[in-house]
């Protein structure tokens, strides 16, 4: 039995990161209250995210439903998808909300998780389209996406237990969080795989490619001033 885990980075950090802890808090205490509730299930099919509504009647579901793209990011389906979404969040949003600012990062963090539900949407077919979507994993792909474009060689630490071993190992943000997208890539084209495991793997790679391409853009434009 082979278990991986990410437990944290070398961030040195300029501000202390309050909208991420306020993010990770926002996360637990919605799931345990969510979880904990008799009606677990029809409280993710009110709040989360179902792509054959949008595709049906995109206006009507946009203008209706839209708000579902923000609520369905604070809802999980159990703890290991809770703590593994955490888990990515507490080792990368620190260091993105450093270089954001917290309102900054606030606002980058929803517009990922919103990116990533469309592209869902957009994406889903079969029996995916009619399962409710719910987890920060698309807003928090596109927070790993700006924490490779700014910080490439940083090394992300993981935990392993290999039946009776039990140690640690660093890699470089650039491998670590490239080799899983290409892994959301190879998934998020195979129907089987979204279908057996019901991840929204496209959610993941629209998020993202679109936290990576809007650092890369903002880093251009603050050098382009900077120049003049």
């Amino acid at each position: 039995m082979l278990l991986v885990l990410p437990i944290g980075d070398s961030s040195p950090r300029k501000r202390t990161p309050v909208v991420n802890y306020l993010l990770l808090a926002a996360n637990i205490f919605i799931f345990i209250a969510a979880y904990t509730a008799p009606s677990f299930e029809a409280i993710v099919r009110t709040y989360g995210l179902t792509p054959r509504y949008f595709q049906d009647d995109p206006a009507w579901a946009f203008a209706h439903d839209g708000w579902k793209l923000i609520t369905s990011l604070f809802l999980h389906g159990n703890v290991p998808h809770l703590i593994g979404n955490m888990l990515f969040l507490w080792i990368a949003g620190d260091s993105v909300e450093d270089k954001l600012g917290h309102l900054g990062y606030l606002g980058f963090y929803l517009l990922s998780g919103v990116v990533a539900g469309v592209g869902h949407v957009l994406m889903a077919d079969g029996a995916a389209a009619a399962v409710p979507c719910v987890g920060a994993s698309g807003a928090i792909a596109g927070v790993l996406g700006a924490y490779i474009v700014w910080f490439p060689r940083r090394r992300i630490r993981f935990w392993y237990f290999f039946f009776f071993l039990v140690g640690t190992f660093s890699v470089p943000s650039l491998y670590a969080i490239g080799f899983w997208f290409l892994e959301q890539l190879y998934l998020g084209s195979s129907r089987m795989a979204a279908d057996a495991t019901g991840v929204a793997y496209w959610a993941h790679i629209g998020g993202f490619i679109f936290g990576a391409l809007a650092i890369a853009a903002y880093r251009t434009s603050r050098a382009l001033k900077a120049i003049r």
